[in-house]
């Protein structure tokens, strides 16, 4: 072996131990299956899959169709917070405290306020369902 070889040996060696023991696991047919489907929707070979399990890791699935909905609509109230924040950014501090002294102001900002905060319950409802 050259002298990069053993390097890169050693050093991966140091961060990583050898996994050297193994434990057989019977399994019934219908058992077997929920083990493969469970892994191959976990992107996981049998084995990590099961490695991970026993440490008590619970390997995450995919995002769903409609967690991916949830998580626009999350970037969608974002950008709205965003748009709001730098609208009043660009006005004086003089015209901000003109604004929200204002009772119609309070009042439709309250509103867009609540708006964005039932959204996010919304989603966060969605991903919680989905668990």
């Amino acid at each position: 072996m050259t002298e990069d070889k053993i390097i890169s040996t050693e050093k991966t060696s140091r961060k990583r131990p050898p996994k050297d023991k193994h434990i057989d696991v019977r399994f019934t047919d219908n058992e077997f299956n929920h083990v493969l489907k469970n892994a191959r929707l976990s992107g996981r070979s049998k084995s990590i899959y099961l490695h991970d399990i026993a440490l008590g890791h619970k390997p995450s699935l995919p995002m769903t169709t409609e967690q991916q909905e949830a998580l626009k609509g999350l970037t969608g109230a974002r950008a709205e917070l965003v748009y709001i924040r730098n609208a009043l950014h660009a006005l004086p501090q003089a015209e901000r405290k003109k604004l929200f002294k204002r009772a119609d102001f309070m009042e439709r900002w309250l509103q867009g306020v609540n708006d964005i905060i039932m959204e996010w319950s919304n989603i966060r409802d969605r991903f919680i369902d989905m668990i």
